[in-house]
């Protein structure tokens, strides 16, 4: 028996054989042509094929998950299409590169790009790139004929060095007992889909996989474990945990539809945290109860020039109808260095966390704030809609972000547009000064949010991204309770809401303490919202102890 261990990023027990699935992509033909034209024309035409394969797949797709999570079949085609990616492939050809390789050099170029940005949603759409060009390598080599099929008659754990989306599609779900690979990160669309089809997966296993083709495994994917040959006292061990799995399943779902209320009555708001429109069906089919904070700046990311007030209109609207009378709280751009926004003057720092971020980017480009508050309040009138400011340190700030919403709303009624009255405005506590100040914040707002990840590393000074610090990082930390505590206290003397959002509003443990805390709201990614209920409902407000002991959570907050 052996144990592999990597990351898991999609929950669930698979019990079956192994088998190692070879990528198609092999060795990219590297040669001088002669006829230039003639080769751009073979690539546009491969282009075409690609095109309409791709929207194949997606067609595919759909029938198997939601639309939503089938548009990134539609984003490989727009992939294809993009300007930067096909001016670096016919430059390629122009210098008398065959097709097949300026594809795939143009292809890992674009990747690099993306691999640069600071945020881990951005770096998984390398994956997307590759997958999309590797479709369109695949025809130009004429070999787009399907070599992904799995010829078992039994169900099988897929092993591969890594998987493309395209691939993870077109596998028949009753052949499948898991996935998994060497590469990957959680944010891939690949893990995204895993997740969508209940397909246990388990990311960066550190040893060549081929080598276990056709033996005997139990994919783990919530301890991210792989058991090579497994004997007969762990078999069974596992055959009784995927049992216990699916009947927690099971009842999760039995959770749509009820109240998040604790056994003595006491009520709390579990919302969703989003920052894509294809995020809005997993929100709703998880029960969200709107949207606790949309964040605006991945419109803003990745892109050649700012969205203009029109497109950041459309984007809010979408999400406005899409919830109807509940709240949808939308932050205002919350970028910074690293981000991809390379229209705004952001200089390169040593340490973006410390630096210039969040509400100092609007403060310092007073335009790119008032286009984002003239789209919002246009949108307002098709929801319920709150506005939320990040990284917010001093009430100067407040104040002048108040006389632009003044100004934007004088505009507004000047050239007769309409918009809601009942805008609210609120602030994101991220930084030990604002929670220091919260008082006083909350006599000036409509209500506040708790942004739990960076608050504790602001607090206990130490990058939650650095690994050396793993050891260290303490999200229960006292004085990250203590801060979190004082701004529950000081909503509530001003008769404000106050939700809690970042690593702790969906852990388990910290979901008890900021019960007895009498927190408003927990705002967290769709996936977690079901759990959390469960937990919320089953809780004894009055016996805190009897349900940590239930659900083994002795070892938080000590």
């Amino acid at each position: 028996m052996k144990e592999l261990f990597g990351k898991g990023v999609s929950k669930g027990i698979g019990i079956g054989k192994i088998l190692f699935f070879k990528n198609t992509l092999l060795d990219i033909p590297d040669y001088e042509i002669d006829n230039v034209e003639s080769e751009l024309d073979r690539y546009h035409n491969g282009m075409e094929l690609a095109k309409s394969q791709l929207g194949e797949i997606y067609d595919n797709a759909c029938k198997r998950v939601t639309k939503d999570e089938s548009v990134i079949f539609k984003t490989h085609i727009m992939i294809l299409e993009d300007s930067k990616f096909v001016g670096l492939v016919e430059s390629a050809i122009n210098k008398h590169k065959n097709a097949e390789q300026a594809v795939y050099e143009s292809a890992i170029k674009l990747a690099n790009m993306f691999k640069q940005i600071d945020d881990e949603y951005f770096r998984a759409r390398c994956n997307d790139i590759i997958d999309a060009s590797h479709i369109l390598m695949q025809i130009l080599q004429k070999k787009n004929e399907p070599t992904n099929a799995i010829d078992e008659n039994d169900p099988v754990i897929v092993a591969a060095t890594d998987l493309f989306p395209s691939d993870t599609i077109s596998f028949k779900e009753d052949h499948l007992l898991g996935f998994v690979t060497n590469d990957g990160s959680q944010n891939s669309h690949t893990s995204i889909l895993a997740r969508t089809m209940g397909i246990p997966s388990v990311i960066q296993i550190h040893e060549p996989l081929a080598g276990f083709n056709g033996r005997m495994a139990i994919i783990d994917g919530m301890l991210g474990k792989i058991i090579i040959d497994p004997d007969i006292n762990t078999l069974a061990l596992y055959q009784g945990k995927r049992e216990r799995y699916l009947k927690q399943q099971q009842r999760l779902k039995n959770q749509i539809g009820l109240p998040s209320r604790t056994k003595t009555g006491q009520y709390i708001r579990l919302s969703a945290d989003i920052g894509r429109l294809e995020d809005i069906t997993k929100a709703k089919s998880n029960d969200s109860e709107g949207i606790g904070i949309y964040r605006s700046e991945m419109l803003f990311m990745s892109r050649e020039s700012c969205p203009g007030e029109n497109e950041q209109y459309d984007t809010y609207s979408t999400i406005l109808r899409a919830f109807g009378d509940k709240d949808v709280v939308i932050c205002t751009i919350n970028g910074g260095s690293g981000k991809g926004m390379d229209y705004v003057d952001i200089p390169h720092e040593k340490n973006p966390a410390l630096g210039f971020k969040g509400i100092r980017i609007s403060l310092e480009n007073p335009d790119l704030l008032r286009t984002q508050l003239r789209a919002l309040y246009r949108a307002s009138v098709h929801g319920k809609l709150s506005i939320l400011l990040p990284m917010i340190s001093s009430m100067e700030e407040i104040e002048y972000v108040m006389r632009e919403i003044e100004k934007t709303k004088h505009s507004l009624d000047l050239e007769g547009e309409q918009y809601s009255e009942d805008v609210k405005i609120g602030v994101l506590i991220e930084t030990p000064a604002a929670a220091l100040i919260s008082d006083e914040i909350c006599k000036k707002v409509d209500f506040i949010t708790v942004g739990t990840d960076n608050l504790t590393q602001y607090t206990l000074a130490m990058d939650r991204d650095n690994q050396k610090l793993a050891d260290f990082y303490r999200p229960y930390h006292p004085a990250v309770r203590r801060l979190i505590k004082f701004c529950i206290d000081s909503a509530h003397k001003n008769n404000k809401k106050i939700g809690i959002c970042g690593q702790l509003a969906s852990d388990p443990a910290a979901t008890l303490h900021l019960l007895t805390f009498k927190v408003d709201e927990l705002i967290m990614i769709p996936s977690n919202i079901l759990t959390i209920k469960a937990i919320v409902r089953e809780t004894d407000a009055d016996d805190i102890n009897n349900t940590r002991n239930k659900y083994d959570l002795n070892s938080y907050f000590l």
